[in-house]
């Protein structure tokens, strides 16, 4: 390698070694520099400050349930058949004692006729056997005459004895031919009865799916009954933890869209022996008025039912609420604690809660904060604990005249919220 080559690397490197330096020294200074400069001012975030209050409330529970009829009954035929005739219609309301179907009974009533035929004969073969023993008797008699007079032997006077006991027995077996004929027609005449089909209260039938001509085996549905008064049950389920507060006879006033705005009384009348293992709710059997018919069985009402009675409780907007993984909580606004903060400053808190059931735009707070307690409404999702903030206006709200402080354009803001 030549002396010039060697000259030319050796200048080449020592000009990369002094750039290399060169930066190092200077982004040294910069770093340094950094470290003794001033932190930069903390900006403050906007947010809306609303001071949490009270309202009165009564702790109601949602619940579900179903209308039932006071009598409920699937029709079903007792004996087979062939249907003759339907004398109701689908969801027409039938009286009590109405004729619902007829099955075809001729063979049964040539039955009844042949029996009430025998029973006349069984009566007629009473008849006689009652002529042969005023017969028997009257003989017995002769021959007991005669054989004192010495006319008559004493073995004729033992065959008109036997002849008398003979007829006495021909009249309690005609006696019972006579039962045992009536006995055959009633029961004929309880299978005619039983193939005529009549409704057991009044109510409202259900639709019809048989029709003329068709047979029906034994034990086949032939409509559902609904029962017509002017009350109607509602069975629904609550939890166990309210249990004491059911009472027989008691009314509670509920609501539900499906009577209007207007609230109705529902009657406990009855309570299940035991709770559901599953759901560990009790099944309650409440009374409501249907006079109307509006509610049909087996409809699905819900309810709101009053529990307990009304207290006061903490309330905030729904809005000021933080939700997450860890707990729900708000931010609370309090005068700032770190160094640098003067009487001016404000800061938020994180404040974990527990909440309640939501008042339309408002939630109940049950634990964690207290009424007049300032805390972050709208904006608090850009907050974080420590975070400095400065009230801004609530939506709606005018600003604050020339010489109003933001503290007073912030208490001019809930109060015209209030309003």
């Amino acid at each position: 390698m030549s002396r010039k080559t060697v000259i030319a690397a050796a200048v080449v490197i020592g000009g990369i070694l002094a750039v290399g330096g060169g930066l190092a020294l200077w982004k040294y200074r910069a770093v340094q520099a950094a470290k003794l400069a001033p932190p930069p001012p903390e900006m403050p975030n906007s947010v809306v400050f609303t001071t949490v209050t009270t309202a009165k409330w009564q702790s109601t529970a949602d619940l579900v349930g179903t209308a039932l009829a006071k009598r409920s009954v699937t029709v079903r035929n007792e004996v087979a058949g062939r249907i003759e005739d339907i004398k109701f219609e689908s969801g027409a309301i039938v009286e009590q004692g109405a004729v619902l179907l007829t099955f075809e009974s001729s063979q049964e009533r040539a039955d009844l006729a042949a029996e009430e035929a025998a029973i006349k004969v069984a009566e007629a073969d009473v008849k006689v056997a009652d002529a042969r023993i005023a017969w028997g008797d009257t003989n017995l008699r002769r021959m007991t005459q005669a054989v004192e007079g010495k006319v008559a032997s004493e073995s004729e006077l033992d065959k008109a004895r036997t002849d008398l006991d003979q007829y006495r027995a021909e009249l309690e077996r005609a006696k019972a031919a006579v039962v045992q004929a009536h006995a055959r027609a009633d029961q004929v005449r309880t299978l005619i009865d039983k193939k005529t089909i009549v409704a057991p209260f009044k109510a409202r039938a259900g639709l019809r799916n048989i029709h003329p001509g068709q047979y029906l085996a034994e034990g086949s549905d032939v409509v559902m009954l609904q029962s017509i008064e002017d009350t109607i049950n509602l069975d629904f389920a609550i939890p166990q933890e309210h249990l004491f507060r059911v009472h027989l006879g008691e009314k509670v006033m509920a609501t539900s869209s499906l009577f209007g705005e207007e609230p109705f009384p529902i009657t406990v009348v009855a309570v299940d022996a035991a709770a559901n293992p599953s759901t560990r709710n009790v099944r309650v059997r409440g009374e409501v008025a249907n006079p109307d018919q509006r509610l049909r069985p087996g409809m699905s009402v819900d309810i709101r039912v009053p529990i307990g009675g009304v207290e006061e409780y903490v309330v905030i907007p729904s809005m000021a609420v933080r939700r997450s993984s860890f707990g729900d909580h708000v931010f609370l606004i309090g005068p700032g604690s770190k160094p640098g903060d003067d009487e001016k400053t404000s800061r938020a808190t994180q404040r974990f809660v527990t909440l309640g059931p939501s008042l339309g735009t408002q939630t109940i707070v049950l634990k964690g904060l207290a009424a007049g307690d300032t805390i972050a409404a709208d904006g608090s999702f850009k907050l974080q604990d420590g975070a400095k903030v400065f009230p801004a206006l609530a939506p709606g709200v005018k600003p604050a005249e020339p010489g109003q402080t933001g503290g007073e354009k912030q208490a001019g803001a809930e109060s015209d919220s209030r309003k």
